[in-house]
């Protein structure tokens, strides 16, 4: 296995973020510990409190450990509230220890600068790394470009795309470009984002899915759906295999431009080719339904979904237990609401609360009864459903 190749998967560890449709489940609190559990509250540190974050960070660092979980340092930047000074103020702390010789140290803090909007801070370390004696690769320069993406300076990773390979003798690859690509997308140069693709190619370096994925995403977002389908046949040109990631961004494009027939036969094109669809691709096209207020269209994709063994989300059943309110096909409604709860999936106390009222408001009380009961009983959703009748009876 080649060191590359190990340096490319630690970078994607460090920037890769989940796309999925994810379900958020109310849990108990954890426990509490000096440094890490406290609530960032809307309110800005006071110099006091500020100072004791302060020194119980340096006072945990202390422990190995401790230094190497970013979860720590990725709290104590929340808890600090960006105060740049702050945060400084421990970053520079860590420079005593012997992982300040490690490149992957040395990135998390670039990158931990650039989460902060502290790009300078982020390219002074980066420029300070020789004399602490950590050596730089491609590696850390990627991250120095994902910080200032993170920083939202744009504008000036084209210049260090530029300056910097040469002057340290670097050479950008596949992981580089895309983060170049990216950051031009956000700075809305999609048409200098496409050229980069020629730019690698001319480098040797083949563009690959995280590529084609940042630029038709792009293209989807601004509108141009004519351009993304042209992009998506260039993408088979290449021979760029699309992943479920890839046939998702593509999907969610045709959805929003209510392009129906061609994201069904997308969906079934997934199929064809043993991509199986998940939650997050049942969603767009239950979406799809609910909006144009296709009710037998959107149940059917729903039914669909649980035929092909796809676990409903939030998503999946806030769309539809409002939808079923709206039609008052009551019955499904609350079957909805107690498959989620039976499932463990979450939705908002007001869903559940909308449930129960139309229920009630259609003479069904037992029904409505036996939501409010059957919530109660699942102590970690916290659901406090109440019966209508019985607000109007303390009223009266």
């Amino acid at each position: 296995m080649s060191s590359s190749s190990s340096l490319y998967r630690r970078l994607h560890g460090l920037f890769a973020q989940n796309h999925k449709v994810t379900v958020k489940l109310n849990t108990d609190k954890p426990k509490t510990t000096s440094l890490t559990s406290t609530k960032p509250t809307s309110k800005l540190p006071d110099e006091q409190e500020l100072q004791t974050i302060i020194d119980n960070f340096k006072k945990s660092s202390e422990s190995p450990k401790f230094r190497n979980r970013i979860i720590n340092y990725r709290t104590a930047i929340r808890r600090l509230k960006n105060n740049s000074s702050a945060i400084q103020d421990i970053f520079e702390h860590q420079k005593q220890y012997p992982e300040i010789s490690n490149e992957l140290f040395v990135s998390r803090l670039i990158l931990l600068y650039g989460t902060a909007k502290m790009h300078e801070h982020a390219r002074k370390l980066f420029d300070e790394m020789p004399t602490l004696k950590c050596k730089r690769t491609v590696f850390s320069f990627n991250v120095l470009l994902e910080a200032c993406i993170r920083a939202e300076k744009y504008d000036i990773i084209r210049e260090l795309f530029r300056e910097l390979p040469e002057e340290l003798s670097i050479e950008p690859d596949v992981v580089s470009y895309n983060t170049l690509i990216k950051a031009l997308c956000k700075a809305g140069s999609l048409d200098s984002a496409v050229s980069v693709i020629d730019e690698m190619e001319n480098q040797g370096i083949k563009p690959d899915k995280v590529t084609f994925s940042t630029l038709l995403n792009t293209y989807h977002e601004s509108k141009k759906f004519s351009e993304a389908e042209d992009f998506w046949v260039l993408m088979q040109k290449k021979n760029v295999a699309a992943d479920m990631g890839i046939y998702s961004v593509r999907l969610r494009g045709l959805v929003a431009n209510n392009q129906v027939n061609e994201a069904i036969e997308l969906f079934e094109e997934m199929g064809k080719k043993e991509i199986i669809p998940n939650a997050f691709s049942y969603n767009l096209m239950i979406k799809m339904y609910v909006d144009d207020r296709n009710w037998e269209e959107a149940k059917r994709w729903y039914v669909k979904m649980v035929e092909n063994g796809r676990y409903p989300d939030s998503a999946t059943f806030v769309m539809l237990i409002h939808f079923a309110c709206d039609k008052d096909n009551l019955d499904f409604a609350l079957e909805l609401c107690k498959k989620s709860i039976d499932s463990n999936v979450t939705v908002h106390n007001a869903t559940m609360q909308r449930v129960v009222n139309i229920l009630a408001e259609h003479s069904k009380l037992e029904e409505a009864k036996e939501l409010v009961n059957l919530a109660k009983s699942y102590k970690r959703f916290r659901y406090k459903l109440l019966l209508p009748w019985l607000h109007m009876r303390f009223m009266w």
